[in-house]
């Protein structure tokens, strides 16, 4: 008998373990998360391992681009172009151009389902070495993209009649809070919430490049210039009166760019809860970051080129 428990016991626990496990929490999740954008890479043979010289081997230069990230991308916002090698060493081929549509972002739809992005192809056909080579050599070509990208963040700002409260709050000012942040390479981290005063509350987050690309100040055409580089537009919403933010320049209270130095930059809001409207109630707000910004990624591969005489 004691048996026959203990079995129905541990059948128990690993019914309620496996409920558990399958709880699906998807619907709750407002973004994928992660640090991917726009993934891009040669396809295999485009181009080809090894060609001939003497104009005797036409190819083309293929790449599949693909939205991984939850940012939608323009084609007239994103420039694939090819660098590494002198064009008319191979016949003058195109080497700059946009993808014929637009890459849409990833992102969880109503159902909780994940969407993937655009997928896409970009092809610079028109390739064949002409010169004639005394012997093999091989020749590199790298695809750089340039495109402007996004990240979409919120986090919850809590609002108290009588900031001094400590016991039955609806929730807490001063603490860390929770980000939910968009795919990207550039995150927001680290959001903090105080008290600054019997009406102001103050928070803080930093802004934070994840990704390995360069990042630069918007429609620079990804420059990596020291006036342009690593320059990020900033745009903080509570959706109250009385927000202002430090740290940010050549915008207004809540928007303007930030420099990030050593991959990273804090910025600080102070919000006045004084209004009218805003007395006798406390509850949970959603403060909503958007930073913007191009970035530029590149691949490379290598030719050999063969000499046939």
């Amino acid at each position: 008998m004691k048996k026959m428990i203990i079995l129905f016991l541990i059948v128990g626990l690993f019914v309620l373990v496996g409920c558990e496990e399958n709880v699906d929490t998807t619907f709750s999740k407002p973004f994928i998360g992660g640090t991917n954008a726009i993934a891009f890479n040669f396809i295999e043979g485009s181009p080809p391992a090894e060609a001939y010289d003497g104009g005797s081997y036409p190819f083309e230069v293929a790449l599949n681009v693909e939205n991984k990230g939850e940012y939608d991308v323009p084609k007239d916002k994103i420039t694939v172009s090819l660098a590494g090698f002198y064009p008319p060493d191979f016949n003058n081929p195109e080497i700059v151009k946009n993808p014929d549509e637009d890459l849409e972002k990833s992102y969880i739809d109503s159902e909780g389902n994940t969407v993937p992005g655009t997928v896409t192809y970009v092809t610079f056909p028109g390739f064949n070495f002409m010169d004639v080579l005394k012997a093999n050599n091989e020749y590199r070509i790298r695809a750089n993209l340039c495109y402007v990208y996004g990240t979409i963040a919120q986090a919850d700002l809590c609002v108290l009649d009588d900031l001094t409260k400590t016991k039955d709050e609806v929730c807490k000012v001063t603490e860390g809070k929770s980000v939910a942040c968009s795919s990207a390479p550039v995150k927001i981290e680290n959001f903090e919430e105080s008290v600054a005063g019997t009406d102001k509350i103050t928070f803080s987050f930093e802004v934070v490049q994840r990704g390995s690309g360069l990042v630069s100040k918007l429609e620079s055409d990804c420059s990596d210039e020291t006036i342009d580089k690593n320059k990020v537009w900033i745009e903080i919403d509570s959706g109250l009166e009385g927000l202002s933010c430090s740290g940010l320049s050549d915008g207004t209270d809540t928007t303007g760019y930030t420099t990030l130095y050593s991959g990273k930059r804090m910025i600080r809001c102070t919000q006045d809860i004084s209004a009218p409207d805003l007395q006798g109630k406390d509850f949970e707000k959603k403060v909503n970051i958007k930073a913007v910004y191009d970035y530029k990624e590149h691949k490379e591969v290598n030719v050999l080129v063969k000499h046939t005489t």
